[in-house]
């Protein structure tokens, strides 16, 4: 009865030293069925809550998930919840798990490049783009991340070759402005001043935030200071208000924002100026104004209304199109009178001694 007690004990440390043994080797055993089923369960629930816009409740479901079984789905997709979060040290231990599994995706190492990028890792975060671009040739995010890696190796022309590449191959998916201020940072670079305005003027109208994001990684700032200075000296020679909106759109945070914001309030205190001047000439005399939205890319139209026997006077600016103008403007004033122009100042020239006539338009077509 001893001898067999004995025996047992000593499977039992033979076991244990082979748990030990694994776990001393960083060798793990595999998970059980069961701890895969619940592992499958947490990521499950983690993809609903990532697309519910619970990143808190996804990576919670995540950690445990990992924790039962490290697959690598699991693992990207808490790579890519921890880079919403900005936890970029995570996010690449996470991936380097995930590509030393075998046989991993091209975004992988993709991904990876852009993270080692970040951290300044630029020789290691090219072979990573260098290896996503093998394994899928026409992998976009590659080329873009690998052009990011390029303006930070002083490589501007091969960085330029490759922003073009990732737009010819990402079409018009969400990178789009992402690439084309790349493109033009590396035009800058090459001295290739008005291919470089051109870019960032595409980018920043489709994506104001795009200058901010490239800044983080030290590129672009001179330019855009350049760019910033002679867009604000346009819009403020003289100071209108369209081109000083479109200053802002383009410029948010600029040098100058603060100085376009009080061009623009100076503007509007001087239209209120003009409209204290007007009620205390004409008797019943009262304005409104209506603004549309025409963009700094397109033709701006505005319109003048008034009524004759009321003196009441509206304007409206800003619209895509003349009958659009004249609307606002007619509606505005009551259903009166609009005479649209585009594109120009315009002035209502009005004789208080006489209703009937001495109503002049300055207006003009182009």
């Amino acid at each position: 009865m001893a001898k067999r007690v004995m025996m047992v004990a000593g499977v039992v440390l033979a076991l244990a030293a082979g748990t030990a043994a694994l776990v001393l080797s960083g060798v793990r055993p595999p998970p059980s069925a069961a701890a895969r089923e619940e592992a499958q369960a947490l990521y499950d629930q983690a993809q609903s809550a990532s697309e519910a816009g619970d990143r808190a409740g996804a990576l919670t479901a995540l950690d445990q998930a990992i924790g039962l079984d490290a697959r690598a789905d699991a693992l990207r997709l808490r790579a890519s919840l921890r880079i919403g979060a900005r936890d970029f040290d995570g996010a690449q231990r996470d991936l380097d798990r995930a590509i030393g599994q075998g046989d991993p995706f091209p975004e992988d190492y993709s991904q990876r490049c852009w993270l080692r990028a970040r951290a300044g890792d630029f020789t290691r975060a090219r072979a990573d783009c260098d290896r996503a671009i093998e394994i899928e040739p026409l992998l976009a995010s590659a080329f873009g991340n690998r052009g990011l890696v390029g303006l930070k190796q002083n490589r501007a022309r091969e960085a330029w070759a490759d922003f073009n590449t990732a737009l010819r191959l990402g079409g018009s998916d969400q990178f789009v402005a992402w690439r084309v201020f790349g493109r033009g940072v590396a035009s800058w670079s090459q001295r290739q001043t008005m291919a470089a305005r051109e870019d960032v003027d595409k980018a920043l109208a489709s994506n104001p935030s795009v200058a901010a994001e490239f800044a983080q990684f030290g590129l672009g700032i001179e330019m855009m200071a350049a760019f910033e200075a002679d867009a604000f000296r346009t819009a403020t020679n003289p100071a209108r208000l369209l081109p000083l909106r479109a200053f802002l759109a383009m410029h948010p945070h600029g040098a100058h924002a603060a100085d376009a914001q009080a061009a623009i309030a100076e503007i509007y205190a001087k239209i209120a100026a003009d409209e204290r001047a007007g009620r205390a000439a004409l008797p019943g005399y009262s304005f409104a104004h209506a603004r549309g939205a025409g963009g700094p890319d397109a033709d701006s139209f505005g319109a003048i209304a008034i009524s004759r026997a009321s003196w009441r006077v509206a304007f409206s600016t800003d619209y895509l199109s003349p009958e659009a103008a004249a609307r606002a403007a007619s509606a505005a004033c009551g259903g009166c009178e609009a005479h649209v122009f585009r594109n120009v100042c315009a002035a209502l020239a009005i004789s208080p001694g006489d209703r009937a006539a001495g109503i002049g338009l300055g207006a003009q077509s182009g």
